[in-house]
This record gives C-alpha cells, structure tokens and sequence, in this order.
C-alpha cells in the first residue's frame, strides 16, 4: 500500500473520530451572518435563537471557545449596576466564553430586546431573557461554542441619527445629544434629563424598580417592569419606556399625558414641543 493511501486514511480516520466526539455531546454555534445561535445537540439542531452580535464585524471574535462562566443575574461592574436591575443592560443570565477568561466576552440576555437581530453589541451575543434562560439551563460548563460568519449577510440598514434636542425651560437650556429613534418619526427622550430640566428631583427605588418625581405637591412614578405611569389617581399604561445602556427614555406622549400642571404642545410640522405652566412658555425644539 503506497504511503500516500495510508496517509489519505489515516486523515479521513481522524475526522470521523473528531467528528463522533464532537457529536457526543452538546455544541453552540453562532453565525455572525444571520444573527442566528444553533444549540446542537448530537449532531442536530435543536433550537434555534435571534441574537444580536458585534456593531462592528471585528467586535465579535470568531473561532472555537467554550463555556467557562455561568451567572444568574450577573452584575455590571462597568457601571456598577446589580444583578436584577431592569437597568442591567446583561440581562438575567451571562455564559462567559473561554476567550477573555470569562468575563470579557459572553453570551447574555439584554434589557434592550428591539437590539435583537441587529448589530448592535460591544462584543458580545445579546438574547432575549427568556431564550437566555432556556440556553442557560441547557447548556453545562465547558460547551464548545463555535463563532463563525457563513452565508452572505445582508448589510444592516443604519438608522438615521436623531438630532440633538434643545430643550429651554425658561431662563436653563440644555442640549439633548442622544435622543433615540421611536420608529415613527418622533424621538424618544431621556427621562431624567427632561424631568430634571423641568424641575422635578428624580428619586430610584432598586428594590421597586420604580422612579418617583417630584415638584412640589406633584408626584409622578414610573414603574420601569409594567411602564405604568401613575399621576395621583390616574394610572397611564402602555408607554413605550425604553432603557438604553443605563438611560430611561420615553416618547412626548409620557409628558403630554402626565404634566398635570403643565401644557405640552407638539408641532409635527416645525418639530416644536411647548411646555406652558402659569404664564411662562417652554420649548422643546430639535
């Protein structure tokens, strides 16, 4: 027998060997191409999760690592946010991959779930929590994990950037640099700094996971969970609250249907929202 032919079976020997171990157990693969995370389980597929992955195609690294960290509602020590927080942008679960140790890079559940399926991370797979919960639960300690980009991925459509928002109450005036898009025209405003140039002070209950503003006898709480906004007796349900990083933002309709003291006009045609209260005016232009 020439030594090439034994060299040739040899070869093929060592990939079905190769390719029995890998099947014996269970195998994540995620495809930068389709935003896609496949759980494999002996060499099927099993379930199949929209994640979203690196902004950047260089952010999240490709090859084979594994799972070498699993938490249960893992803290945010970048900005110091615990476990549990509707705040925490990692969501309810985090898999800590082999690259980095397992703190670096890992596969996580999000508080922003309108970011799956996009490009959107610093690095990491984003899930949704619960898809994140049922990978958890499935998926040991030392799992290899296989990050790749197969296919021919379709090129992510950018959203236009919001133009800052100038906000002017009276003798203050604040610039807005990152209002978000809303998807229908209109921005989304970051709470805080909103309320805060109207003159409400802004009180954060961790343990209720509500925001309570206050000015004077006025009392406005925001439920981060439900996105109920109670104004004295009056409950408004349905907001659109959405948390980004670590900033609250919320649509004009939030102060439109809140201010109780307080006037709010918005100009679709010149972009002008105007806060009236007693004979002053306030503007909201961007």
């Amino acid at each position: 027998m020439g030594k090439s032919v034994i060299i040739l079976i040899l070869t093929w020997f060592l990939f079905f060997c190769q390719a029995d171990l890998a099947l014996a157990g269970p195998q994540i693969i995620i495809n930068k191409a389709t935003n896609q995370l496949h759980y494999v389980q002996n060499g099927d597929i099993v379930r199949t999760f929209p994640v979203a992955t690196g902004q950047h195609p260089s952010y999240t690294p490709e090859g084979n690592f594994s799972v070498v960290v699993k938490l249960v509602n893992p803290y945010y020590s970048k900005l110091g946010i615990p476990g549990g927080s509707p705040r925490n942008p990692l969501g309810v679960r985090w898999l800590g991959l082999s690259i980095g140790g397992g703190g670096v890079y890992g596969v996580h559940g999000t508080n922003n779930p309108s970011s799956i399926g996009t490009y959107a991370s610093a690095g990491c797979i984003r899930m949704h929590n619960h898809d994140v919960i049922w990978l958890y639960a499935h998926t040991p300690t030392g799992t290899p994990v296989q990050i790749i980009t197969a296919g021919a991925a379709a090129k992510p459509v950018p959203e236009p950037e919001p133009e800052p928002i100038t906000i002017v109450y009276g003798e203050h005036r604040a610039a807005i640099n990152n209002p978000v898009n809303n998807g229908d025209g209109h921005p989304l405003l970051p709470l805080r700094s909103v309320f805060e140039l109207l003159g409400y002070s802004v009180t954060w209950d961790a343990e209720t996971s509500r925001v309570y503003l206050r000015r004077g006898n006025e009392i406005i709480t925001v439920d981060y969970l439900t996105h109920q906004v109670t104004t004295g007796s009056t409950v408004v349900e349905g907001l659109e609250i959405k948390i980004v990083g670590s900033t609250a933002y919320g649509p004009i309709s939030l102060w439109e249907k809140n201010l109780t003291s307080t006037d709010v006009l918005w100009d679709q045609e010149t972009r002008t929202l105007t806060f009236t209260r007693s004979s002053e005016v306030r503007l909201l232009t961007y």
